[in-house]
């Protein structure tokens, strides 16, 4: 096997699995959504539990800061069968809102450990290459979304890389100097 050949697989996140951020400080920016991330796992491994697997090794919460605001942390090791053999643990740490204040208040999350946990697999999981496209800035949390060549849909106003902004912004000076605006 070569070495880049499960990450190759792994990588590329098709715009159906991507999701736009709707709110707070990365509104408008792109997150992948979990689920296709445990379905390439599968498709690559074999279902969880017999060709991949996660432990829970431990589950802290964080004190509460001065607005009273708490975060649960999840810490997992991942492990993966390649050639009929488990890999050695891929750790993953993930983190998530218990107490958050909110513009109504203080809000407590009931699912601040699932969502803890879905972060720390998505963190372990891009060691393997899971959605690597988007962690090298193409399409990530905090760039538009990625559209790769194995992409089946292709929105036309979804930018791909730095030289397509680079040049969109080039346009738009030149519209702005051509009608004399600064």
């Amino acid at each position: 096997m070569e070495n880049l050949e499960i990450y190759n697989k792994l990588k590329n996140v098709p715009i159906d699995y991507q999701k736009k951020i709707g709110g707070g400080r990365l509104s408008g920016m792109t997150d992948i959504k979990p689920q296709w991330r445990i379905q390439k796992m599968t498709e690559i491994f074999g279902v969880c539990g017999i060709g991949w697997k996660f432990e829970i090794i431990d589950i802290k919460y964080s004190e509460k800061d001065e607005k009273k605001q708490q975060c649960c942390f999840v810490k997992i090791n991942l492990y993966i069968k390649v050639d009929n053999k488990w890999s050695d643990a891929i750790p993953g740490i993930g983190g998530s809102s218990f107490i958050a204040l909110e513009k109504n208040g203080l809000y407590l999350s009931d699912e601040c450990e699932k969502m803890a946990l879905t972060d720390a697999l998505s963190v372990a999981m891009k060691m393997i290459g899971v959605g690597a496209d988007v962690y090298m800035g193409h399409g990530s949390k905090y760039y538009p979304p990625v559209v790769s060549d194995q992409t089946q849909q292709q929105p036309q106003d979804v930018i791909t890389s730095k030289s397509a902004i680079t040049h969109k912004l080039m346009e738009k000076m030149k519209d702005r100097i051509n009608k004399g605006e600064k």
